[in-house]
Protein backbone atom coordinates (compact mmCIF):
# COMPACT_ATOMS: atom_id res chain seq x y z
CA UNK A 1 0.00 0.00 0.00
CA UNK A 2 2.80 2.37 0.95
CA UNK A 3 4.77 1.40 -2.17
CA UNK A 4 1.73 2.09 -4.36
CA UNK A 5 1.19 5.50 -2.77
CA UNK A 6 4.85 6.42 -3.18
CA UNK A 7 4.85 5.33 -6.84
CA UNK A 8 1.70 7.34 -7.51
CA UNK A 9 3.21 10.43 -5.95
CA UNK A 10 6.37 10.06 -8.03
CA UNK A 11 4.33 9.71 -11.25
CA UNK A 12 2.22 12.75 -10.39
CA UNK A 13 5.40 14.72 -9.61
CA UNK A 14 6.95 13.90 -12.98
CA UNK A 15 3.69 14.62 -14.80
CA UNK A 16 3.57 18.01 -13.07
CA UNK A 17 7.17 18.72 -14.08
CA UNK A 18 6.44 17.76 -17.67
CA UNK A 19 3.37 20.03 -17.69
CA UNK A 20 5.28 22.99 -16.28
CA UNK A 21 8.22 22.33 -18.60
CA UNK A 22 5.95 22.00 -21.64
CA UNK A 23 4.24 25.30 -20.82
CA UNK A 24 7.56 27.10 -20.35
CA UNK A 25 8.94 25.83 -23.67
CA UNK A 26 6.22 27.38 -25.86
CA UNK A 27 7.32 30.78 -27.20
CA UNK A 28 5.71 33.57 -29.18
CA UNK A 29 7.29 36.43 -31.09
CA UNK A 30 6.89 38.62 -28.02
CA UNK A 31 8.36 36.16 -25.50
CA UNK A 32 11.47 35.04 -27.40
CA UNK A 33 14.40 36.56 -25.44
CA UNK A 34 16.28 39.13 -27.52
CA UNK A 35 20.05 38.58 -27.10
CA UNK A 36 20.67 42.30 -27.74
CA UNK A 37 18.47 43.40 -24.86
CA UNK A 38 20.19 45.63 -22.29
CA UNK A 39 23.01 46.47 -24.74
CA UNK A 40 24.29 42.86 -24.74
CA UNK A 41 26.96 41.99 -27.35
CA UNK A 42 25.53 38.47 -27.83
CA UNK A 43 23.88 36.94 -30.88
CA UNK A 44 22.38 33.68 -29.50
CA UNK A 45 18.96 33.28 -27.87
CA UNK A 46 19.03 29.93 -26.02
CA UNK A 47 16.32 30.12 -23.31
CA UNK A 48 15.75 26.34 -23.11
CA UNK A 49 19.48 25.54 -22.84
CA UNK A 50 19.36 23.41 -26.00
CA UNK A 51 22.93 24.54 -26.63
CA UNK A 52 25.66 24.19 -24.04
CA UNK A 53 27.32 27.24 -22.52
CA UNK A 54 30.56 26.49 -24.39
CA UNK A 55 28.69 26.24 -27.72
CA UNK A 56 26.91 29.55 -27.11
CA UNK A 57 30.26 31.20 -26.36
CA UNK A 58 31.81 29.81 -29.56
CA UNK A 59 28.85 30.88 -31.71
CA UNK A 60 28.81 34.37 -30.20
CA UNK A 61 32.55 34.67 -30.94
CA UNK A 62 32.07 33.54 -34.55
CA UNK A 63 29.18 35.94 -35.20
CA UNK A 64 30.86 38.84 -33.37
CA UNK A 65 33.96 38.46 -35.53
CA UNK A 66 31.73 38.24 -38.60
CA UNK A 67 29.96 41.51 -37.82
CA UNK A 68 33.22 43.29 -36.97
CA UNK A 69 34.71 42.34 -40.36
CA UNK A 70 31.66 42.48 -42.64
CA UNK A 71 28.95 44.36 -40.61
CA UNK A 72 26.56 41.44 -41.35
CA UNK A 73 24.36 40.57 -38.36
CA UNK A 74 23.38 36.93 -37.71
CA UNK A 75 21.03 35.92 -34.90
CA UNK A 76 20.65 32.32 -33.69
CA UNK A 77 17.47 31.27 -31.87
CA UNK A 78 17.07 27.77 -30.40
CA UNK A 79 13.83 26.90 -28.58
CA UNK A 80 11.92 23.77 -27.67
CA UNK A 81 8.56 24.90 -29.05
CA UNK A 82 6.68 27.71 -30.79
CA UNK A 83 3.37 25.92 -30.42
CA UNK A 84 1.37 25.50 -33.62
CA UNK A 85 3.14 28.39 -35.40
CA UNK A 86 4.74 27.68 -38.78
CA UNK A 87 8.54 28.03 -38.38
CA UNK A 88 8.95 29.97 -41.66
CA UNK A 89 6.26 32.50 -40.72
CA UNK A 90 7.63 32.71 -37.20
CA UNK A 91 11.15 33.39 -38.49
CA UNK A 92 9.92 36.11 -40.86
CA UNK A 93 7.95 37.85 -38.11
CA UNK A 94 10.81 37.62 -35.60
CA UNK A 95 13.29 39.00 -38.15
CA UNK A 96 11.00 41.96 -38.76
CA UNK A 97 10.45 42.58 -35.05
CA UNK A 98 14.13 42.62 -34.18
CA UNK A 99 15.28 44.33 -37.38
CA UNK A 100 18.39 42.27 -38.10
CA UNK A 101 21.11 43.85 -40.22
CA UNK A 102 21.82 47.49 -40.98
CA UNK A 103 19.30 49.59 -42.83
CA UNK A 104 21.39 50.64 -45.81
CA UNK A 105 22.26 47.09 -46.95
CA UNK A 106 19.75 45.03 -44.89
CA UNK A 107 22.51 42.51 -44.24
CA UNK A 108 20.83 40.39 -41.54
CA UNK A 109 20.24 36.66 -41.15
CA UNK A 110 18.13 34.70 -38.64
CA UNK A 111 18.80 31.01 -37.89
CA UNK A 112 15.86 29.42 -36.05
CA UNK A 113 15.93 25.91 -34.55
CA UNK A 114 12.62 24.52 -33.24
CA UNK A 115 13.22 21.26 -31.41
CA UNK A 116 9.70 19.80 -31.12
CA UNK A 117 9.01 20.37 -34.84
CA UNK A 118 12.47 19.03 -35.81
CA UNK A 119 12.90 22.11 -37.98
CA UNK A 120 15.67 24.58 -38.93
CA UNK A 121 14.79 27.82 -40.73
CA UNK A 122 16.99 30.55 -42.19
CA UNK A 123 15.55 33.99 -42.94
CA UNK A 124 17.75 36.34 -44.99
CA UNK A 125 17.69 40.13 -45.33
CA UNK A 126 17.54 41.77 -48.74
CA UNK A 127 21.27 42.47 -48.74
CA UNK A 128 22.26 38.84 -48.10
CA UNK A 129 20.08 37.23 -50.76
CA UNK A 130 22.91 37.47 -53.32
CA UNK A 131 25.48 35.88 -51.01
CA UNK A 132 23.13 33.38 -49.34
CA UNK A 133 20.41 32.53 -51.88
CA UNK A 134 17.79 29.96 -50.94
CA UNK A 135 19.75 27.08 -52.48
CA UNK A 136 22.91 27.90 -50.49
CA UNK A 137 20.91 28.19 -47.24
CA UNK A 138 19.41 24.77 -47.97
CA UNK A 139 22.84 23.29 -48.68
CA UNK A 140 24.25 24.58 -45.38
CA UNK A 141 21.36 22.97 -43.50
CA UNK A 142 21.50 19.63 -45.32
CA UNK A 143 25.29 19.24 -45.22
CA UNK A 144 26.30 20.93 -41.96
CA UNK A 145 23.33 20.97 -39.62
CA UNK A 146 20.65 18.32 -40.24
CA UNK A 147 22.90 15.20 -39.89
CA UNK A 148 24.11 16.33 -36.46
CA UNK A 149 20.66 17.46 -35.33
CA UNK A 150 19.34 13.93 -36.06
CA UNK A 151 21.80 12.50 -33.56
CA UNK A 152 20.92 15.16 -30.96
CA UNK A 153 24.24 17.00 -31.40
CA UNK A 154 22.70 20.48 -31.56
CA UNK A 155 25.94 22.12 -30.43
CA UNK A 156 27.81 20.77 -33.44
CA UNK A 157 24.92 21.50 -35.82
CA UNK A 158 24.67 25.19 -34.94
CA UNK A 159 28.45 25.75 -34.58
CA UNK A 160 29.21 24.20 -37.99
CA UNK A 161 26.29 26.05 -39.60
CA UNK A 162 27.51 29.36 -38.13
CA UNK A 163 31.07 28.74 -39.33
CA UNK A 164 29.92 28.00 -42.87
CA UNK A 165 27.71 31.10 -42.91
CA UNK A 166 30.61 33.24 -41.65
CA UNK A 167 32.99 31.73 -44.23
CA UNK A 168 30.68 32.49 -47.16
CA UNK A 169 29.92 36.05 -46.07
CA UNK A 170 33.61 36.74 -45.35
CA UNK A 171 34.68 36.00 -48.92
CA UNK A 172 36.16 39.23 -50.40
CA UNK A 173 33.48 39.65 -53.08
CA UNK A 174 30.68 38.82 -50.63
CA UNK A 175 32.10 41.16 -48.00
CA UNK A 176 32.22 44.05 -50.50
CA UNK A 177 28.60 43.36 -51.41
CA UNK A 178 27.15 43.27 -47.87
CA UNK A 179 29.39 45.78 -46.05
CA UNK A 180 27.27 48.61 -44.58
CA UNK A 181 29.04 51.83 -43.52
CA UNK A 182 25.97 53.01 -41.61
CA UNK A 183 27.05 50.69 -38.76
CA UNK A 184 29.72 53.20 -37.85
CA UNK A 185 27.51 56.27 -37.75
CA UNK A 186 27.47 57.32 -34.10
CA UNK A 187 24.26 57.36 -32.12
CA UNK A 188 21.26 55.07 -31.74
CA UNK A 189 18.34 54.60 -34.04
CA UNK A 190 15.48 56.91 -33.09
CA UNK A 191 12.46 55.02 -31.80
CA UNK A 192 8.98 55.49 -33.29
CA UNK A 193 7.96 57.69 -30.37
CA UNK A 194 11.02 59.85 -31.02
CA UNK A 195 10.11 60.23 -34.69
CA UNK A 196 6.62 61.32 -33.70
CA UNK A 197 8.04 63.88 -31.23
CA UNK A 198 10.26 65.25 -34.01
CA UNK A 199 7.21 65.79 -36.22
CA UNK A 200 5.36 67.23 -33.23
CA UNK A 201 8.15 69.80 -32.89
CA UNK A 202 7.60 70.67 -36.55
CA UNK A 203 4.30 72.31 -35.54
CA UNK A 204 5.76 75.20 -33.49
CA UNK A 205 8.63 75.50 -35.99
CA UNK A 206 6.14 76.20 -38.79
CA UNK A 207 4.42 78.88 -36.72
CA UNK A 208 7.75 80.45 -35.73
CA UNK A 209 8.95 80.49 -39.34
CA UNK A 210 5.66 82.07 -40.42
CA UNK A 211 6.11 84.79 -37.80
CA UNK A 212 9.74 85.48 -38.75
CA UNK A 213 8.80 85.55 -42.43
CA UNK A 214 6.08 88.08 -41.67
CA UNK A 215 8.45 90.30 -39.67
CA UNK A 216 11.20 90.06 -42.28
CA UNK A 217 8.90 91.31 -45.03
CA UNK A 218 9.26 94.95 -46.07
CA UNK A 219 6.24 96.98 -45.07
CA UNK A 220 4.31 98.92 -47.70
CA UNK A 221 0.61 99.57 -48.44
CA UNK A 222 0.32 96.74 -51.00
CA UNK A 223 1.89 94.08 -48.78
CA UNK A 224 -0.29 95.20 -45.87
CA UNK A 225 -3.45 94.98 -48.01
CA UNK A 226 -2.52 91.48 -49.14
CA UNK A 227 -1.85 90.24 -45.60
CA UNK A 228 -5.14 91.73 -44.43
CA UNK A 229 -7.05 90.05 -47.26
CA UNK A 230 -5.41 86.68 -46.49
CA UNK A 231 -6.22 86.99 -42.77
CA UNK A 232 -9.88 87.73 -43.56
CA UNK A 233 -10.37 84.92 -46.12
CA UNK A 234 -13.08 82.36 -45.38
CA UNK A 235 -11.83 79.11 -43.90
CA UNK A 236 -8.41 80.58 -43.33
CA UNK A 237 -8.15 79.42 -39.71
CA UNK A 238 -9.35 75.89 -40.46
CA UNK A 239 -6.91 75.56 -43.36
CA UNK A 240 -4.07 77.07 -41.32
CA UNK A 241 -4.60 74.67 -38.41
CA UNK A 242 -4.81 71.69 -40.75
CA UNK A 243 -1.65 72.72 -42.59
CA UNK A 244 0.40 73.70 -39.52
CA UNK A 245 -0.85 71.16 -36.95
CA UNK A 246 -2.90 68.25 -38.27
CA UNK A 247 -0.89 67.43 -41.40
CA UNK A 248 2.54 67.30 -39.67
CA UNK A 249 1.16 64.74 -37.21
CA UNK A 250 -0.40 62.67 -40.00
CA UNK A 251 2.87 62.89 -41.94
CA UNK A 252 4.76 61.72 -38.85
CA UNK A 253 2.46 58.71 -38.52
CA UNK A 254 2.93 57.85 -42.22
CA UNK A 255 6.73 58.07 -41.89
CA UNK A 256 6.67 55.80 -38.84
CA UNK A 257 4.64 53.21 -40.77
CA UNK A 258 6.82 53.37 -43.89
CA UNK A 259 10.33 53.88 -42.53
CA UNK A 260 10.93 50.17 -41.85
CA UNK A 261 9.58 48.87 -45.22
CA UNK A 262 11.36 51.68 -47.11
CA UNK A 263 14.50 51.63 -44.90
CA UNK A 264 14.22 55.38 -44.28
CA UNK A 265 17.35 56.88 -42.72
CA UNK A 266 17.46 59.89 -40.39
CA UNK A 267 18.54 62.28 -43.14
CA UNK A 268 15.70 61.07 -45.34
CA UNK A 269 13.15 61.76 -42.60
CA UNK A 270 14.61 65.24 -42.08
CA UNK A 271 14.39 65.80 -45.85
CA UNK A 272 10.68 64.90 -45.74
CA UNK A 273 10.16 67.45 -42.97
CA UNK A 274 12.13 70.09 -44.91
CA UNK A 275 10.13 69.47 -48.08
CA UNK A 276 6.86 69.71 -46.16
CA UNK A 277 7.91 73.00 -44.54
CA UNK A 278 8.75 74.29 -48.02
CA UNK A 279 5.33 73.18 -49.25
CA UNK A 280 3.70 75.14 -46.41
CA UNK A 281 5.70 78.25 -47.37
CA UNK A 282 4.73 77.72 -51.01
CA UNK A 283 1.07 77.47 -50.02
CA UNK A 284 1.40 80.80 -48.20
CA UNK A 285 2.71 82.36 -51.40
CA UNK A 286 -0.21 80.85 -53.34
CA UNK A 287 -2.75 82.39 -50.97
CA UNK A 288 -1.04 85.79 -51.16
CA UNK A 289 -0.96 85.55 -54.95
CA UNK A 290 -4.70 84.80 -55.05
CA UNK A 291 -5.38 87.76 -52.73
CA UNK A 292 -3.28 90.01 -54.98
CA UNK A 293 -5.29 89.03 -58.06
CA UNK A 294 -8.59 89.71 -56.30
CA UNK A 295 -7.44 93.10 -55.01
CA UNK A 296 -5.69 94.47 -58.10
CA UNK A 297 -7.10 92.64 -61.09
CA UNK A 298 -8.49 95.90 -62.53
CA UNK A 299 -5.21 97.82 -62.25
CA UNK A 300 -3.61 99.56 -65.20
CA UNK A 301 -0.28 98.21 -66.43
CA UNK A 302 1.83 100.79 -64.51
CA UNK A 303 -0.25 100.24 -61.37
CA UNK A 304 0.00 96.47 -61.63
CA UNK A 305 3.76 96.68 -62.17
CA UNK A 306 4.24 98.85 -59.08
CA UNK A 307 1.92 96.77 -56.91
CA UNK A 308 3.29 93.40 -57.97
CA UNK A 309 6.85 94.62 -57.37
CA UNK A 310 5.86 95.68 -53.84
CA UNK A 311 3.73 92.61 -53.08
CA UNK A 312 6.54 90.64 -51.38
CA UNK A 313 5.40 87.33 -52.84
CA UNK A 314 9.01 86.12 -52.88
CA UNK A 315 10.56 87.41 -49.66
CA UNK A 316 14.27 86.93 -49.01
CA UNK A 317 13.78 84.51 -46.10
CA UNK A 318 11.91 82.00 -48.27
CA UNK A 319 14.60 82.25 -50.95
CA UNK A 320 17.37 81.62 -48.40
CA UNK A 321 15.70 78.70 -46.59
CA UNK A 322 13.94 77.19 -49.64
CA UNK A 323 15.97 78.22 -52.70
CA UNK A 324 14.00 75.70 -54.69
CA UNK A 325 11.42 76.71 -55.77
CA UNK A 326 11.42 80.34 -54.51
CA UNK A 327 14.49 81.50 -56.48
CA UNK A 328 12.96 80.01 -59.63
CA UNK A 329 9.66 81.77 -58.86
CA UNK A 330 11.54 85.05 -58.31
CA UNK A 331 13.27 84.72 -61.68
CA UNK A 332 9.95 83.91 -63.36
CA UNK A 333 8.18 86.86 -61.71
CA UNK A 334 11.01 89.25 -62.66
CA UNK A 335 10.70 88.15 -66.28
CA UNK A 336 6.95 88.74 -66.15
CA UNK A 337 7.49 92.24 -64.69
CA UNK A 338 10.06 93.06 -67.36
CA UNK A 339 7.65 91.99 -70.07
CA UNK A 340 4.83 94.00 -68.48
CA UNK A 341 6.92 97.14 -68.64
CA UNK A 342 8.76 96.62 -71.93
CA UNK A 343 6.41 94.72 -74.24
CA UNK A 344 5.84 96.29 -77.71
CA UNK A 345 3.17 99.01 -77.76
CA UNK A 346 1.05 100.86 -80.23
CA UNK A 347 -1.63 103.52 -80.19
CA UNK A 348 -5.33 102.86 -80.68
CA UNK A 349 -4.80 103.99 -84.28
CA UNK A 350 -2.22 101.29 -84.80
CA UNK A 351 0.91 103.44 -84.72
CA UNK A 352 3.90 101.57 -83.32
CA UNK A 353 5.62 103.17 -80.32
CA UNK A 354 9.24 102.81 -79.31
CA UNK A 355 10.74 103.35 -75.88
CA UNK A 356 13.03 106.35 -75.49
CA UNK A 357 16.50 105.88 -74.02
CA UNK A 358 17.05 106.97 -70.41
CA UNK A 359 19.28 109.88 -71.43
CA UNK A 360 16.54 111.17 -73.74
CA UNK A 361 13.48 111.03 -71.50
CA UNK A 362 14.24 114.13 -69.36
CA UNK A 363 13.21 116.31 -72.29
CA UNK A 364 9.66 114.97 -71.92
CA UNK A 365 9.38 115.21 -68.10
CA UNK A 366 8.08 118.13 -66.05
CA UNK A 367 10.15 119.61 -63.26
CA UNK A 368 8.06 117.78 -60.70
CA UNK A 369 8.56 114.47 -62.49
CA UNK A 370 12.30 115.06 -62.69
CA UNK A 371 12.38 115.47 -58.90
CA UNK A 372 10.49 112.18 -58.49
CA UNK A 373 12.96 110.56 -60.86
CA UNK A 374 15.89 111.86 -58.79
CA UNK A 375 14.31 110.72 -55.52
CA UNK A 376 13.58 107.30 -57.13
CA UNK A 377 9.99 107.44 -55.91
CA UNK A 378 8.60 107.22 -59.44
CA UNK A 379 10.41 105.87 -62.50
CA UNK A 380 9.14 107.18 -65.86
CA UNK A 381 9.19 105.58 -69.29
CA UNK A 382 8.64 107.58 -72.47
CA UNK A 383 7.06 105.89 -75.50
CA UNK A 384 6.97 107.78 -78.78
CA UNK A 385 6.41 107.70 -82.50
CA UNK A 386 8.64 110.42 -83.94
CA UNK A 387 7.13 110.27 -87.42
CA UNK A 388 3.64 111.13 -86.14
CA UNK A 389 4.76 113.23 -83.15
CA UNK A 390 3.09 110.92 -80.65
CA UNK A 391 4.30 110.63 -77.05
CA UNK A 392 2.99 108.58 -74.13
CA UNK A 393 4.30 108.79 -70.57
CA UNK A 394 4.11 105.90 -68.07
CA UNK A 395 5.04 106.37 -64.41
CA UNK A 396 5.96 103.42 -62.17
CA UNK A 397 5.73 104.29 -58.48
CA UNK A 398 8.06 102.52 -56.08
CA UNK A 399 5.62 101.61 -53.31
CA UNK A 400 8.42 100.20 -51.18
CA UNK A 401 9.72 103.74 -50.65
CA UNK A 402 7.78 104.96 -47.62
CA UNK A 403 10.02 107.89 -46.72
CA UNK A 404 8.16 110.06 -49.23
CA UNK A 405 4.43 110.48 -49.76
CA UNK A 406 2.25 112.32 -52.26
CA UNK A 407 2.06 116.08 -51.94
CA UNK A 408 -1.46 117.41 -51.53
CA UNK A 409 -0.49 120.43 -53.66
CA UNK A 410 1.42 119.15 -56.73
CA UNK A 411 0.59 115.44 -56.23
CA UNK A 412 4.24 114.46 -56.69
CA UNK A 413 5.60 111.72 -54.47
CA UNK A 414 8.16 114.07 -52.98
CA UNK A 415 6.80 115.16 -49.61
CA UNK A 416 8.81 114.07 -46.60
CA UNK A 417 8.77 114.46 -42.82
CA UNK A 418 11.06 117.26 -41.59
CA UNK A 419 10.40 117.12 -37.84
CA UNK A 420 7.87 117.74 -35.09
CA UNK A 421 7.25 120.52 -32.61
CA UNK A 422 5.77 120.42 -29.12
CA UNK A 423 2.95 122.92 -28.85
CA UNK A 424 1.71 121.98 -25.40
CA UNK A 425 3.55 119.83 -22.90
CA UNK A 426 1.72 116.83 -21.43
CA UNK A 427 1.21 116.69 -17.68
CA UNK A 428 -0.16 114.18 -15.20
CA UNK A 429 -3.58 115.85 -15.49
CA UNK A 430 -3.95 116.50 -19.23
CA UNK A 431 -2.69 115.47 -22.65
CA UNK A 432 -0.25 117.54 -24.63
CA UNK A 433 -0.20 118.38 -28.36
CA UNK A 434 2.30 118.83 -31.14
CA UNK A 435 2.78 119.49 -34.87
CA UNK A 436 4.44 117.26 -37.46
CA UNK A 437 6.00 119.21 -40.33
CA UNK A 438 6.21 117.99 -43.93
CA UNK A 439 7.83 119.65 -46.94
CA UNK A 440 7.55 118.82 -50.64
CA UNK A 441 10.89 118.72 -52.49
CA UNK A 442 9.12 119.23 -55.80
CA UNK A 443 7.00 122.32 -55.17
CA UNK A 444 8.15 123.45 -51.73
CA UNK A 445 4.67 123.14 -50.24
CA UNK A 446 4.59 122.92 -46.42
CA UNK A 447 2.08 120.83 -44.51
CA UNK A 448 1.39 120.52 -40.81
CA UNK A 449 -0.34 117.66 -39.04
CA UNK A 450 -1.44 117.88 -35.41
CA UNK A 451 -0.88 115.03 -32.98
CA UNK A 452 -1.62 114.45 -29.28
CA UNK A 453 0.75 113.48 -26.48
CA UNK A 454 -0.45 111.07 -23.79
CA UNK A 455 -0.62 112.09 -20.14
CA UNK A 456 2.43 111.43 -18.01
CA UNK A 457 2.00 108.28 -15.92
CA UNK A 458 4.14 108.00 -12.79
CA UNK A 459 6.15 104.79 -12.66
CA UNK A 460 5.57 102.51 -9.67
CA UNK A 461 8.86 101.29 -8.21
CA UNK A 462 9.10 97.62 -7.50
CA UNK A 463 11.79 95.26 -6.39
CA UNK A 464 11.76 91.88 -7.99
CA UNK A 465 14.21 89.07 -7.61
CA UNK A 466 14.58 86.80 -10.55
CA UNK A 467 16.34 83.52 -10.65
CA UNK A 468 17.31 81.37 -13.52
CA UNK A 469 17.48 77.64 -13.54
CA UNK A 470 19.67 75.88 -16.02
CA UNK A 471 19.37 72.26 -16.94
CA UNK A 472 21.25 70.03 -19.26
CA UNK A 473 19.89 67.21 -21.31
CA UNK A 474 21.38 64.54 -23.46
CA UNK A 475 21.02 64.44 -27.21
CA UNK A 476 20.17 61.65 -29.59
CA UNK A 477 21.31 61.23 -33.15
CA UNK A 478 20.17 59.18 -36.14
CA UNK A 479 21.94 56.02 -37.15
CA UNK A 480 21.60 52.31 -37.48
CA UNK A 481 23.91 51.35 -34.62
CA UNK A 482 26.03 52.82 -31.88
CA UNK A 483 29.60 53.76 -32.68
CA UNK A 484 32.47 51.74 -34.02
CA UNK A 485 33.08 49.41 -31.08
CA UNK A 486 34.34 45.91 -31.65
CA UNK A 487 30.85 44.49 -31.20
CA UNK A 488 27.37 45.74 -31.81
CA UNK A 489 25.05 46.44 -28.86
CA UNK A 490 21.84 46.45 -30.89
CA UNK A 491 20.30 45.15 -34.08
CA UNK A 492 20.59 47.63 -36.94
CA UNK A 493 16.93 47.95 -38.03
CA UNK A 494 17.21 45.99 -41.30
CA UNK A 495 14.42 44.13 -43.06
CA UNK A 496 13.89 40.76 -44.68
CA UNK A 497 13.02 40.03 -48.28
CA UNK A 498 11.41 36.73 -47.36
CA UNK A 499 14.36 34.69 -48.67
CA UNK A 500 15.96 31.70 -46.97
CA UNK A 501 15.25 28.00 -46.59
CA UNK A 502 14.07 25.40 -44.11
CA UNK A 503 14.93 21.77 -43.41
CA UNK A 504 13.59 19.02 -41.15
CA UNK A 505 15.47 16.24 -39.36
Amino acid sequence: MNQTTTLTRICLFFLLLLGINGYAQTYTIETIPNPKKSASPDYVSNPDQILSADAVEQINSILRTLEDSTTAQVAVVCVNSIGEAVPKDFATALFKKWGLGYQQKNNGLLVLLVKDQHRIEMETGYGLEGVLPDAVCKRIQVEKMVPQAKTGNFDGAVIDGSREIARLISEPEAKAEVYDNSKYVSGKRLEDSGVFVVFLLLVPCLFVFRGISFLAKKRNPVADQIEKAVSQAKGRWAWGLALHMLMPLILGWIVIELRAPLSLQGWQILTIMYVYAGAVALDGRRRRKNAFEKLFSDSTEPERYSREKASGLNNWLNMVVFPMPFIWLKIRDDKALHHLRNHPRQTSDGFVLTKAQENQRDAFLSDYQKVEQELKTVDYDVWQNKDHHIMQLAGYEDLAVTKYEHCNNCHSKAMYFTGDRIVKEATKDQEGSGIKDYTCKACGHHRETAFSIAKIVAATPSNTNSSRTYSSSGSSSWSGSSGSSSSSSSWGGGRSGGGGAGSSW
